[in-house]
């Protein structure tokens, strides 16, 4: 496979946290729908510091 597909997320409210949920469960599928894998570097959020469930997004690169 070519280099991982990098995304950044920008928001972390119901479409964000489901787009997440989504690479976290479904990112084989779709590394072999794509043909690359799927890698979050980056989000981006009105409040760093809100709890965000089950995901820990201390991880990530962070924008402003």
């Amino acid at each position: 496979m070519s280099d991982p597909l990098r995304i950044g997320i920008a928001g972390l409210g119901t479409v964000g946290t489901g787009v997440l949920d989504a690479i976290a469960r479904h990112g084989e599928l779709l590394a072999v729908r794509c043909g690359r894998s799927l890698e979050v570097t980056a989000v981006s959020a009105r409040t760093r510091s809100k709890t965000r469930g089950v995901h820990d997004v201390s991880r990530f690169t962070w924008y402003d």
